[in-house]
Order: C-alpha cells, then structure tokens, then sequence
C-alpha cells in the first residue's frame, strides 16, 4: 500500500511539473493550453513564440534571440525569412501566445495606470478617494512625516519608466544632499507591489561623525508602503516602517 501510494505522489508530482511548458519542442504538432504557460511571464512567452520562428529557421536580426538560439544545435537559419510556411497547429500556438502576451502587457498598464491615479490622489490630499479605491489609510503613529514622505517619494520615481524583467519591476533614485543618502523607489515582484522612502546613510562626503556634521546613523529609518494588485485592482496592505 505505501508503494503504492507512493507511486502515486511520484506520478502527480512529475504531471504538476510537466505542466509548465518549457520550449517549444511540441509546438508543431499539439496546441498548447493556458494551464501549460500559467505563471510564465512575458519575455518567457516572447522566447517561446521566437522558439517556434527558430525551429522553422528564422534567421534572426543581431540580439539576444539570435545569439540565444544560435547556441541551439537544432537550429539551422534560412538565407529567405519569407520562404518559411507555418502548419494551422503553429499558426494557431503563434497566435495564442501572441494574443496572452498582449493580456500581460495590458495588465502591467492598468497596473501603471491606477499607481498614477493613487499618485494623483496623495499629492491632492484626497484621503476620502484614496480609503475607498485602494483602501489606503495613513498610520496615525508617523504623524505628518508619512505623508509627506510618501509625497516625496511620489514625486521622485518616474511611473513611465517602469522598466521589467520577467515577473519584476522597477523605477529607483537616489538622492544625495550632502548630508544623507536617500533612496526613492518602486518595485515590483508579480502581484507584489513595494512603494520605499529609505533614508539610508550619511553622504559620501561625510568621512567621521564628529565636530564637523550633526549627522548620527541612529537616526536612518525606512517607510515601506506595501500593496497587491489581484484582479486588475491596487489594493493597500500595510504600512512597514523600520529604524
């Protein structure tokens, strides 16, 4: 019975893993399913969607598919891109594919899109807006600091360059007064979204905490405002404060 039931484990582990699609060695003669690419982010569906190009001996222009896919020895490049014809089983995975990716793009949007109405909504004060579409309140233990530094961070990051990396984002800057290093950033992890305020070290220029500078370490201290987005929908978790 517990060789059994083991077997049994083994078999359902093998088929939960062999779910996800990981090269596109099928893509020619089965369809693939949105259960084979859930999880997969979009330069990971972009390489598939190119594997099948490759397969068929797309010569690529210079870059990264075409560096990728040279170090395949399955891959041979045709001199005539045009001459390549794709079977209805190819067409249709191309298309799907395509068609997922263009969700996934449209996600990250919307997601951009209501960052800067909740952008819009801190700077403007609108605390009645901001409690209702993103349930965002302040901490009453921060005082006036929190806002205010929130609005700063705001105000420093670039929504519009949000630059990704599969399931990850990005937008960080870092400020230097000549007292304090500041770190202003937005990051992105899947549907994890991080908003940071960290007043992170002295300057470069500072050499000794002594006579010359009232700077003390112990006053260094971090706001993490911490969100998800489900569903197509910005919602705030918690505020994490550290220091």
């Amino acid at each position: 019975m517990k060789k059994i039931l083991f077997i049994l484990l083994v078999f359902c582990c093998f088929k939960t893993t062999a779910q996800v699609l990981k090269d596109c060695s099928s893509c020619s003669t089965k369809i693939i399913t949105q259960k084979q690419i859930n999880g997969l982010c979009i330069d990971e569906i972009r390489l598939l969607t190119n594997e099948i190009f490759a397969r068929k001996g797309y010569q690529f222009e210079r870059g990264r598919f075409e560096d990728y896919f040279a170090g395949k020895a399955w891959y041979k490049a045709k001199n005539d891109n045009k001459s390549i014809v794709f079977n209805e089983i190819e067409k249709q995975n191309i298309k799907f594919f395509q068609d997922i990716t263009k969700l996934l793009k449209a996600k990250q949007a919307e997601l951009t899109n209501q960052l800067k109405v909740f952008k819009n909504l801190v700077l403007t004060g609108n605390k009645e807006e901001l409690k209702s579409k993103f349930n965002f309140f302040y901490e009453n233990q921060t005082g006036d600091d929190e806002p205010k530094s929130l609005k700063e961070v705001l105000n420093k990051i670039n929504l519009d360059d949000i630059n990704y990396y599969k399931n990850k984002g990005l937008n960080s800057t870092t400020t230097d007064n000549g007292f304090v290093k500041i770190v202003y950033e937005i990051s992105i992890n899947e549907e994890k979204i991080n908003i940071y305020y960290n007043y992170m070290t002295h300057s470069e220029i500072i050499e000794n905490f002594d006579e010359f500078t009232d700077y003390h370490s112990e006053n260094e201290f971090m706001y993490n405002w911490q969100f998800e987005f489900k569903n197509n929908k910005l919602k705030f978790i918690r505020l994490a404060v550290a220091g």
